[in-house]
Order: C-alpha cells, then structure tokens, then sequence
C-alpha cells in the first residue's frame, strides 16, 4: 500500500476539492452543494489522520474498499470475544487520538459524536463497575479468576479504525469499532452513507458512583414509547409482535437479513400526531450523522412511502425500565432497539442499530457486495 505523506495527503485532498468544486458548481440544488462541502471536509480530516501515521501504522489501518472481511469485521461484542481489525486506539499518540476524533466529528452530528465519544468513554465506567464488583469475591470464587482475565476487555482505548480505499478519490471508506460501537461511513462519488451503525450501553443507566444518573440512548426509547403509547387498541393488536422480546431477530452482526420479514404497523395507518412521532423516532436515528447524510437518507426513507414504513414492538408497552425492543423497518431504512437483561432481574443494557437494506455500507453504490459472518 502506497503511503501518504503529509504533502502527499494535502496534495491529493487538493485535488479531490477542485473536483468538488466543479461538480457543485454543477448542481443547482443546495443539497447537492452542502454534501460537497460535508464530503470535502470528511476528506480533509481523514487524510490529516492518515498524515499523522508512521508507516507501519498506515499499513495497519489501510484496506481496499473490496476488503469485505476487515468491512464486515465490527461487532457490538469485547474484542477477546470478536478480535478487530486496524489500528488501535491504545497504540495511537495524543496527536494521532485527535486527529481521530477530528475525523470522527467531520463525518457525525454533534449529537452523534456526542453518543459515539461517550460509547467510548463509558467503557472505562463499566471497568470500574466490574472491578468494584470483582473486589466483592472471595479469592476462592472461581467467578474472580474469570472475571478478571476478562476485565481488560473493557477500555476506551480498545477502540479500532480502518480506513478503506484512497481518500483523495471518489470511493472510499472508513470504520471505527469496538465494545457497544460501531461507525461505518462510506463516500461515492459525492454521496455520503453511514449505514451499518451500532451503539450500545451497558449500564445504560450509571446507578452508582461519581456518574450515578447518566443517561446513553435514553431518547431513542423515549421517543419509541411516546409513540407505542399513543395507539389505540386496534393499532396496538398491528404493532405489538409478541409479550416478550426475541432476540435473535435484532439486526446486528451477521444479521442484514432481518429485514426480509415485515413487522407491525404501517405508517399509513397512524394517524397525523403519531405520524410525527414516528417521524421524531427516525430524525433521532438520522441525526447521528451530518445534516447532509441525514437529509439523503431522509429522502430515500420517504421515496419508500408510509404503505411500506413499518413501526413494531415486542415486549411490555408500559415498563420504560423493563426489556422491550421495538424496530423502523422499510426498504431504506432498519432500525433495532433493544434492552438486555442486565443481571438481577433488571435490563439496564441496550443494544441500537441502524440499518439501511439498500445500501450499507455503500453497497448499492459501489456495486460491490458485503456479507456479514454471523457472530453469536
């Protein structure tokens, strides 16, 4: 793989930006000329990290678009569990770390960088929950020994990042993955897709400690049950699939097939207020990523039409606290919420992903195929 020198990366982002330029100037809709600009500065910030790496770093965190495996290798999983691929964030500098995060928020809202850096943060917070409750054990508890060859799992350094194709030209990638985490975002040829992405938490609630009262991913749920409250009986017997939850339907890892079976309520027969709060469901999910992301993905979400959205449930519709799962499944769009069991008797873990049937990874664009190997 050809390195990039720090001349090199600025020589190539200046190229792609005249390119841009000229393609914008081509377009006469600002939608079009905003996603250059968004597409402009991913670039700038991917090849300014890249321009920090020593070339045997580069070499760890360079792939090629056609890299299905290292593509598919995220996990919501501890890497003992499901090792990743690319370069660590433990053996970066604080230079390289920032220059990480730079490119990271070029690519994410504020909202979305917001949820993905404390992900990663949190790990830390679920180390010092598992080591207070290691310390509990007797030394003769063979749960102590186990619990703690396992501990080094959790870490917010054990975060990985690849970067996927060149750049500087019109088709390329990046992926950034660890426990609770994964961000896949793709650009061809001026378009932006950052499908697959997968956030969790665990505690989902902090309940003890300096952090007790800490929130992750609590509007998703809030907005889902705003909605799941507002139906009426005969809609509710339409949404709700099941009184428990199946977890062997959530879409993560290995599972893009999941949206091949239709689910709950259509949109199409929700009334205008809860219309509007399935639209507030999707805009949280869509508003991880930039505006100019979001607003593609938006349009082709409404390009389907309400006879095809679905909104469904499994589980109680009235424990905010307890395990339910819901989904948004359409042909441009798949969303999975979930709260895990989270030990005595609580479900104080979520697990949240989107999904876009059509085009992770930016699959449908690069007419390139990527298949998941299915992870338990």
């Amino acid at each position: 793989m050809k390195a990039f020198t720090r001349s090199g990366a600025l020589a190539a982002a200046a190229a792609a930006l005249t390119i841009l330029s000229i393609e914008a100037r081509a377009h006469d809709s600002v939608d079009h000329v905003l996603e250059a600009a968004r597409v402009e500065t991913m670039q700038e910030a991917t090849l300014a990290f890249l321009a920090t790496l020593t070339d045997e770093q580069r070499e760890a965190v360079m792939s090629t678009l056609d890299d299905t495996a290292t593509r598919t290798s995220w996990s919501n999983l501890p890497v003992s569990m499901a090792p990743r691929s690319g370069l660590a964030v433990a053996d970066m500098s604080s230079e390289q770390r920032r220059a990480l995060h730079s490119m990271m928020a070029s690519a994410l809202s504020s909202q979305g960088y917001l949820k993905s850096a404390t992900i990663m943060w949190h790990e830390d917070v679920l180390r010092e929950t598992f080591d207070a409750m290691l310390a509990e054990m007797p030394d003769s508890d063979p749960r102590r020994a186990q619990g703690l060859a396992f501990a080094d799992n959790y870490d917010t350094e054990k975060f990985f990042v690849t970067v996927f194709g060149n750049p500087g030209t019109e088709d390329w990638a990046w992926l950034v993955t660890g426990h609770h985490f994964a961000t896949n975002f793709t650009v061809s040829g001026g378009k932006i897709a950052f499908t697959p992405m997968f956030l969790g938490a665990n505690p989902q609630v902090v309940q003890e400690g300096r952090y007790a009262g800490w929130q992750i991913l609590q509007h998703e749920a809030d907005r889902a049950l705003s909605l799941v409250r507002s139906l009426d009986e005969a809609q509710i017997a339409k949404a709700v699939v099941k009184a428990e939850v199946d977890s062997d339907i959530f879409a993560g890892p290995g599972k893009q097939q999941s949206h091949k079976t239709p689910f709950g309520i259509k949109a199409a027969d929700l009334n205008p207020i809860q219309r509007r709060l399935l639209d507030g469901l999707l805009d949280e999910y869509l508003g991880d990523a930039s505006d100019e992301a979001a607003t593609r993905q938006r349009a082709a979400i409404e390009a389907d039409g309400p006879e095809i959205l679905r909104f469904a449930w499994w589980g109680p519709t009235d424990e905010p606290r307890g395990r339910f799962m819901f989904r948004v499944q359409g042909p441009s769009v798949l969303i999975d919420y979930v709260r895990e069991a989270s030990g005595e008797g609580e479900s104080n873990h979520v697990h949240s992903i989107m999904r876009d049937p059509s085009n992770d990874y930016g699959a449908e664009w690069l007419q390139r195929h990527y298949e998941e190997a299915h992870q338990d």
